[in-house]
Formats: C-alpha cells, sequence, structure tokens
C-alpha cells in the first residue's frame, strides 16, 4: 500500500501542470476572453455556465456551484480518490509521485509535533500489551468485548499510572519535552522546572487526520475518577469542532456506502465497526458542528445521527440538526435514529443484530419530521396563535436554509398546516429574513456567517493573489473575532506566512483541502470584490488595517458593556485600550 505524499510535492505539481491542458483533454473548451468556457460535465445545460481560469489554475462553474483545481477536477470527472489523482497529473507532468519519508509542511515545527504524536501513540500502544499494568486495560477491553482485529485497527493504547511516562520516554531532551508541551501531552508545573503526563492510567485512542496521521488522543479512565473521557486540549494540530474520531478508518466504507453514521462515542465507533458497520464516526465529546457536517458532506450524500432515546439525545438531535440546516442542499439527506431507553449501540446491536440496527438506520426520522415534530410541541394548531406560534418558529429554520427543492417543500409544509397561502408565507418569510438577520443570499458565499463587505473583499484579494499576504506584518488583533469569515482571513493569512511561495489561487486552496475550511473558501477564488486601481497588493494592507480596526472596536464595545465582568476580561479591556494597543505586535490573550 503506498504511503502518504508530501504535501510541498502537491503544491509544486499544481504549479507545474496547465489546468487548461488537463481540462481540454476531457471535455471541449471554448476561449472566453482571458478564461476558457464548456457546458458544465457535471450537470445537464444548454448554455455554458463552466469556465476555467489559467491565471488562477482554477475551474468554476456557475450553474451547480462546482469548482475546483485540477487534482478536484480528475476526482469529480473521473471519480478518483485524491492520490490516484495526483498519480495521474504527476503521469501528465512525466514525474514521478514521492510516497512515504520527506517534510509534509515546510513549517518544520507542525512536522515535528506530528513525528512526536506519532511516538507517543507507539508507546502506549507498547505498553497495552507490554506495560506493568497491562492487565487493567487488556480487561477493560475483555469487558467491552473489543477484540485484538478491531485494536490495531484504530491503535488503541494504554497510558499507564505514571506522572512522567511519556517524560521519561520520549521527552528526554528539551527540544522533544517543548513538543510534548506544544501537543498538550504533558503540562509544565508552575515552578517551570517540571513537566509531567496529561493522561494517567486510561485506555487511549488515537485520533486521526484525514491522512492518517495522530493529531491527538482521547482516553478514557479505568478505574474511578473524573472526567471519564478527555480529549487533548485544542491546539495547531487539533480542532476539537472540526476532528471526528473514526473518518479515516471509515473512509473506504463511507465512500462504497455512501453514507455515514454519527454516533457519541469511541467505543460506539469499535462495537460498530466489529459488526460490520464501519461507516460510523463519533464526535468528541462535544455537540455536531457545521465543520464536522461540511466535512462528512463532502464524503457522502447521506448522513444519519444517532442518539439515545431521551432528553439529551433528543437536545443533541436538535443541535446536530442546527449544524446541518445551512447545508441542506437538494440531494442531501439527513435521518436521526433514536435508540429505546437504556441502550448505546454497543447493547442494541447485540440485542437485534446487524441487520435489525441497520434496518432502525433505514428508518430513521427524517430532518423534517424532527424539525415539525420539535415546532408542534405545545403548540395548538386549531387555534389562530397556535399557528403563527408555529410561524414565527420556522422562521429561525427558513432563514438557515439555502435555496431549493427542500426549502420550498419546507415552507410547503407549513402553508399546510396553517392554512395560509403559500405565496403570502413565502413574502412574511422573506421580509422577516431580511429584517430580522439582514443575511444576504446574493452574496456567493453560502456556508460563511458574515456578511461584512470588507472582509469579504479583502479575502477574495487575498485567495486570488496569496502574494498579497506578504505585505501584511501582523494580524494577531484579528484573532479577536468570533466571525467565521475573519477566523478564515487568519487561517490563510497564516497559511501564506507558512508558504511565502504560493503565488497561484489553486497551490493555495490545495493547501486547504484536508481543512474543514476547504469548501469556505472555494468561493472566494471567483469571488467579484469589485475594486479597481493599479496597485490592490499595496492597498491590500490597509484592508486589514480597517478590518483590524472594526474586531477591534467590536470586542471593545462587547467587554465594556458586560455586567459582571471577570478579572481577566477587565485586564483584556485595559489591554485593549491601553495607547497604542490598535497597532500593537503583541499577541493579546
Amino acid at each position: 500500500m503506498a504511503g502518504r505524499i508530501p504535501e510541498n510535492f502537491v503544491k509544486d505539481l499544481i504549479q507545474r501542470v496547465d489546468i487548461v491542458q488537463i481540462i481540454e483533454s476531457r471535455i471541449a473548451l471554448t476561449k472566453a476572453g482571458r478564461e476558457y468556457k464548456a457546458c458544465c460535465p457535471f450537470h445537464d445545460e444548454k448554455t455554458p455556465s463552466f469556465y476555467v481560469n489559467p491565471d488562477k489554475q482554477f475551474y468554476h462553474c456557475f450553474g451547480c456551484k462546482k469548482s475546483g483545481t485540477a487534482i478536484s477536477f480528475l476526482m469529480d470527472y473521473e471519480h478518483l480518490i485524491f492520490t490516484d489523482a495526483v498519480e495521474e497529473l504527476a503521469k501528465f507532468a512525466g514525474i514521478e509521485v514521492p510516497y512515504e519519508g520527506g517534510t509534509f509542511r515546510q513549517d518544520s515545527d507542525f512536522a515535528q509535533m506530528l513525528e512526536i504524536m506519532k511516538k507517543a501513540s507507539a508507546a502506549y500502544q507498547h505498553e497495552l500489551h507490554h506495560g506493568q499494568d497491562a492487565q487493567a486495560p487488556q480487561a477493560y477491553m475483555e469487558s467491552r468485548n473489543i477484540n485484538s482485529d478491531t485494536e490495531r485497527k484504530y491503535g488503541l493504547g494504554y497510558a499507564p499510572n505514571s506522572w512522567d511516562f511519556l517524560v521519561r520516554g520520549i521527552g528526554k531532551k528539551k527540544e522533544q519535552r517543548n513538543l510534548l508541551v506544544k501537543t498538550g501531552m504533558i503540562m509544565q508545573s508552575k515552578e517551570k522546572n517540571r513537566f509531567y503526563d496529561r493522561f494517567r492510567d486510561r485506555l487511549m485512542f488515537p485520533i486521526l487526520d484525514r491522512r492518517g496521521r495522530v493529531i491527538a488522543f482521547g482516553g478514557r479512565i479505568l478505574d474511578k475518577g473524573e472526567p471519564k473521557y478527555m480529549n487533548s486540549p485544542e491546539m495547531p494540530l487539533f480542532k476539537k469542532g472540526n476532528e471526528l474520531f473514526g473518518l479515516y478508518q471509515a473512509l473506504g466504507s463511507i465512500r462504497k456506502n455512501q453514507r455515514v453514521l454519527v454516533v457519541e462515542g469511541y467505543t460506539d465507533v469499535l462495537s460498530l465497526s466489529q459488526y460490520g458497520i464501519d461507516y460510523a464516526v463519533a464526535t468528541l465529546g462535544t455537540a455536531t458542528t457545521s465543520n464536522h457536517v461540511r466535512t462528512l458532506f463532502r464524503l457522502a450524500p447521506e448522513i444519519s445521527f444517532c442518539f439515545d432515546g431521551d432528553e439529551a439525545g433528543n437536545n443533541a438531535a436538535w443541535k446536530a440538526l442546527e449544524a446541518v440546516l445551512p447545508m441542506m442542499q437538494d440531494g442531501k439527506v439527513v435521518s436521526f435514529v433514536f435508540l429505546p431507553h437504556g441502550h448505546d449501540p454497543d447493547s442494541l446491536i447485540r440485542d437485534e443484530g446487524v441487520h435489525g440496527f441497520e434496518q432502525r438506520i433505514t428508518e430513521g426520522e427524517s430532518i423534517e419530521n424532527v424539525i415539525f415534530d420539535r415546532l408542534q410541541t405545545n403548540t395548538n394548531l386549531s387555534r389562530m396563535d397556535g399557528k403563527a406560534k408555529l410561524i414565527k418558529e420556522f422562521q429561525k429554520i427558513f432563514v438557515d436554509l439555502p435555496e431549493g427543492a427542500f426549502r420550498e417543500l419546507m415552507a410547503t409544509k407549513v402553508a399546510s398546516l396553517t392554512e395560509m397561502e403559500k405565496s403570502s408565507l413565502m413574502e412574511r418569510l422573506n421580509r422577516s429574513e431580511k429584517i430580522s438577520t439582514g443575511r444576504k443570499r446574493d452574496i456567493p458565499i453560502n456556508d460563511v456567517a458574515s456578511s461584512n463587505l470588507i472582509v469579504h473583499q479583502a479575502l477574495a484579494l487575498l485567495v486570488q493573489n496569496p502574494q498579497f499576504g506578504l505585505s501584511v506584518k501582523c494580524w494577531n488583533q484579528l484573532t479577536l473575532s468570533k466571525d467565521e469569515t475573519v477566523q478564515l482571513l487568519v487561517d490563510v493569512l497564516n497559511a501564506v506566512d507558512s508558504y511565502p511561495n504560493i503565488k497561484l489561487s489553486a497551490v493555495l486552496v490545495e493547501h486547504f483541502r484536508d481543512d474543514p475550511q476547504y469548501d469556505n473558501l472555494l468561493p472566494f477564488v471567483h469571488f467579484e470584490h469589485g475594486i479597481l486601481g493599479d496597485d490592490l497588493e499595496n492597498q491590500f494592507p490597509e484592508f486589514i488595517s480597517s478590518i483590524k480596526d472594526i474586531v477591534w472596536r467590536k470586542e471593545v464595545k462587547r467587554l465594556s458593556e458586560l455586567e459582571n465582568p471577570s478579572k481577566e476580561q477587565n485586564e483584556q479591556l485595559l489591554q485593549l485600550t491601553a495607547p497604542g494597543a490598535i497597532d500593537s505586535s503583541r499577541t493579546i490573550h
């Protein structure tokens, strides 16, 4: 089996090949100004809306919204997996793909953190079988019926009941200890001269990224203690709201079955896998996020959520539903499987068998049924005020739904339930949407919450001209913002800073391929920023300064209006309002 492909090789390959030649060898292109056009190969159309831009090395269809690099085109057009698409491009360029070895990022610190996590995983796996206390985790796995094949498949290990297992094993040198601290695997005492392990006496579940690299751990306590489950802290390698346990192991099955099952726990994934349901993944002790959904919808059109049939399960389902709504495009299917009281996936599949469990998945509650069950709870539709209440509650859902048949059908259902004319209802819903949210559907950024034009313009300028980011010296104050588009802007600036040779939009996009922000980034490649002038590169830092000022004002306003601010919040406000704070290059905590 081939190993991993160095990321730098992919970037070089994208710059070496010509996307026009790649696509033109498969479909007929016609010159259209500086671009090339064709009828889209991904949907039926009579008038060309598929454009290929040689300057950006990017394609985009204004009809079905498909877009991407030469690699994306081969994956979509010829139904190739990523590695096969890279192989095809490399063959075209007359070069070989260098599997395994090499540096996967120019940021050596990042690569070294990945390497230390790999060593930690190996140490835990060794301890599971050969450590002095190996009997305890072995007994626990036996009690949960976790067999040796599953153990190897998911790379399970054991963190012994020791304060310095990793410190003594792979953290003997200062550089190694620093890496272990950065990855959250060990912590440093207040005295600054002692280090101790974060995970102790826990069965360890490695959390892998889409490339199979260990980026974090989940640990289950074996004896009594709290918390029962503990994850690695958030760090450069690991963002809890972006990752899913078991996703790497389930990739092949998800693509084959064209569906994914989301459950709540690590052991749920393991148990289901042992019974052949190997397309299950688990959130990492957190609610389902929009990034989780975005990642899964890129892999399969159908998502089933499996929760306990109690109040907590219902609440978890609703949070998952809220994350799904903005991505409910036509062709996507979402359902919810509510388990009987007292059961988890492990116990239920033992009682009902694989056929019975999969039958529950097939017969899961549709997303619309879950929505309308919730909307009609404590609502009397025989009364006018009850119908008005349902419409008001539906408005909150309507605003998150993207344009399409599903949105129309939902509105039709509400019109039927309330006995209101569909046209009148739609007029009310659309008017309410503009007034209450200010959301603008003519901005082609469907999955991004912000509608602040200057942020969109700056991000579009940067994505279309990555070299502009090199002229920006300080952007850390932007991290104060909770706005998703500003956060994306920071991520792109960080990427350009790490890879100063990036000049093509396509190369920048490929850098984000395995990042949950990938789908958010794509629209900015063709976003019409509307900025005129011959000196945009020198103007770009002024855009960043303006956004920093907006972020600063919003944060100062928020902190100033707190009724009972904490000591930390007061200190942050003082720091922000200190002379020259807006231009300071120091990191603000």
